[in-house]
């Protein structure tokens, strides 16, 4: 076992099948976010899985015992996962964790790969939406936009896929000093003053992936990463994962900057006076995790374009683009302003024939 093992030892993701405790089958077994149930489509039996409401909290891990600290770049290596139920052999991209054997629908976790550079997921914040209830979201995200064109509201979703996405979560006690300038008014000027500033972070999130390109990931991120349960492969089964390619200490140099940020603006927040020049901090009991959080890309075509969507698989929160009425608006509003010209100059036209 290695050392990373060690320090993350709640997490196993060395099995490759998910079995159901009733009758044994790996074949079908899928997560119901509905219900937060693993369901068995042969014998009946839902397993109930931990949900934050039980009190299932996932473990913070100490920063400075984590050993493997650097990104991982596997945009291009592919891995093989042979299915134990038929014996077919499927090839994925290796950010993939997860997925159901293509030939006989079984439904595998992908080991966690012999390289220990890997760190391992140690919290994931399980699906509360249902792939059924993706559409419904899709139509109340177009009824709150305004001037959308009325046939769009039959679109229906295509190619709907829950993913989970990795992300890092600090937390950390910050000890500062600053140097700021203090406006002292309008009949005052201005000095400089110095100061602490002592403060506890909690839940600086960096998204761990660098390799998604879907244009609206980035407007549905609005997790409540409070209610992270301990990893379990359960919650993956039936469901794809990416694996994270930023890794530790990347992540860490980002979210110190996400911190700076956060401590001028709350040492400002403190004294409207004070305007933060620079600020020097130190940071104690650095905790942090590896977590999975859940969302749907799917698509859409409307006439001979087809618009994006991405839904929060916890939250339901939608953003996609949408056909809209305002290009017709536009041509009538310029057709306007030329008719009114017209009839401006044929009003000066007849007033100057009238008066000749």
């Amino acid at each position: 076992m290695s050392e990373n093992r060690k320090v993350i030892s709640s997490v196993n993701v060395t099995s490759t099948d998910i079995k159901c405790p009733g009758c044994g089958t790996s074949v079908g077994l899928k997560f119901d976010p509905s219900t937060a149930t693993l369901s068995c489509p042969y014998c009946g039996l839902s397993t109930q899985l931990p949900t934050p409401e039980d009190g299932a909290v996932a473990e913070e891990l100490d920063f400075n015992s984590a050993l493997q600290r650097a990104s991982v770049d596997w945009g291009r290596s592919k891995k093989l996962i042979v299915c134990d139920n038929c014996g077919g052999q499927t090839v994925y991209d290796s950010e993939q964790v997860t997925g159901a054997c293509p030939f006989c629908g079984s439904t595998s976790v992908a080991p966690a790969s012999e390289n220990d550079s890997i760190m391992e997921t140690n919290a994931v914040i399980p699906f509360a939406v249902s792939k059924d209830e993706v559409q419904d979201h899709f139509i109340s995200f177009l009824k709150k936009k305004k001037l959308v064109k009325k046939k769009a509201f039959d679109c229906k979703l295509e190619n709907i896929i829950g993913i989970y996405l990795p992300y890092w979560t600090f937390d950390a006690y910050t000890a500062s000093s600053y140097n700021a300038t203090r406006n002292n008014g309008p009949q005052a000027p201005s000095d400089n003053v110095t100061g602490n500033w002592y403060q506890d972070i909690d839940d600086i999130v960096i998204f761990a992936s660098d390799n998604l390109r879907h244009p609206y990931l980035s407007m549905i991120r609005d997790f409540d990463f409070e209610k992270a349960v301990p990893y379990s492969p359960e919650y993956l089964a039936g469901i794809l994962a990416e694996r994270y390619s930023l890794g530790l200490n990347d992540a860490w140099e980002r979210s110190k900057k996400l911190i700076t940020e956060k401590l001028k603006k709350d040492v400002r927040r403190s004294d409207s006076r004070l305007l933060v020049k620079e600020i020097t901090t130190n940071y104690y009991n650095v905790k942090f995790r590896c977590l999975l959080a859940p969302v749907y890309t799917a698509r859409y075509r409307y006439g001979k374009d087809t618009y994006q969507v991405a839904v929060n698989g916890q939250t339901g929160k939608t953003f996609c683009q949408v056909p809209t009425m305002t290009e017709r608006i536009v041509f009538f509003v310029i057709l306007g302003i030329f008719l009114g010209f017209l009839l401006i100059c044929l009003g000066i036209w007849l007033l100057h024939f009238i008066i000749g």
